[in-house]
């Protein structure tokens, strides 16, 4: 009776173990293709790395961003711009050589009537100032000494009208127009401009032109015509001046808006440009490298 007891005893425990072999037996493979899966996750993602890194290309080796166009640098537009700025500093220097007194000759009886001597034959006057010739006692001529100051007008005998005021505004504004659009123009020399700032040194020049050209109005003044008609005024080197000018500015403004000077290069940049930085591509055997390094990694997990 015992003996029966004790087998089958022995018998309970060994189904018992082979029971819980079976479940660690059914539970194995699941944990071992848990396993595999993140060996082959790890392992593509190893691959995908490596392979978007093949295109890869070095930040600091990019193409160097074209220079600041407020980096001074001589002649960026080339020769080319050199010309209008020359052209107009010359029409602004010759608007700066009058004297104030020389823009024309006035003769007939108002001479006599504005210098109180009814000998003297003509002035030289201007848009504020007058001058006076001399009498050569020796040759018995009328000349012009411009080493004499210039004198001012007397408003009472000499009316200045309406047509005098807009001609000595246009004049001066000319003046500003001018002055600032040849100064302006010649920073293209050193900086770069864009077309548009091109064009603005050609609109200042164009203003400038047009209020010198309306400066000649002043000979439709009082002064010009008085005394029924027997009054006449000429130009005299202030006229003249102001032709130069305008003919200086109007060739420069023909200058802008015909051709604008493109940017030139320098030769760092051009080199930049033709060769272009080369990208890092990563070999295929530092690829299976890392991907065999990855997976004997997760071997050893």
């Amino acid at each position: 009776m015992t003996m029966a007891t004790e087998n089958s005893n022995f018998t309970f425990a060994a189904s018992q173990n082979n029971g819980g072999e079976d479940v660690a037996n059914t539970n194995a493979p699941a944990m071992g293709d848990a396993f595999g899966n993140e060996d082959e996750t790890s392992n593509n993602e190893v691959r995908t790395a490596a392979t978007s890194s093949e295109n890869f290309t070095d930040p600091t080796s990019t193409v160097e961003p074209a220079p600041s166009s407020l980096k001074c640098r001589f002649l960026p537009h080339g020769v080319y711009a050199v010309i209008p700025s020359l052209l107009s500093m010359l029409a602004w220097f010759a608007c700066l050589s009058k004297d104030g007194c020389d823009y024309a000759r006035v003769a007939g009886p108002i001479v006599a009537d504005i210098t109180n001597n009814p000998s003297t034959p003509f002035i030289h006057a201007g848009f504020n100032h007058y001058r006076e010739p001399n009498l050569n006692t020796v040759t018995g001529e009328w000349k012009m000494d411009f080493n004499l100051p210039c004198r001012e007008y007397n408003t009472d005998i000499v009316a200045v009208d309406g047509v005098w005021v807009f001609a000595k505004i246009t004049s001066f504004l000319s003046l500003v127009f001018g002055g600032s659009g040849a100064l302006f123009i010649w920073f293209s020399s050193c900086f770069v401009f864009r077309k548009n700032t091109w064009h603005w040194a050609g609109y200042e020049l164009l203003i400038a032109t047009s209020l010198l050209t309306l400066t000649y109005s002043w000979f439709a003044t009082s002064l010009c015509h008085g005394n029924d008609g027997k009054d006449n005024c000429t130009m005299q080197y202030g006229a003249r001046a102001d032709i130069l000018a305008c003919v200086l500015w109007a060739t420069s403004v023909l200058l802008i808006f015909c051709k604008y000077p493109a940017e030139k290069k320098t030769a760092q940049e051009s080199n930049s440009i033709q060769n272009p930085p080369p990208e890092l591509e990563m070999s295929n055997q530092s690829v299976e490298q890392r991907v065999g390094v990855a997976a004997d990694e997760h071997e050893i997990i």
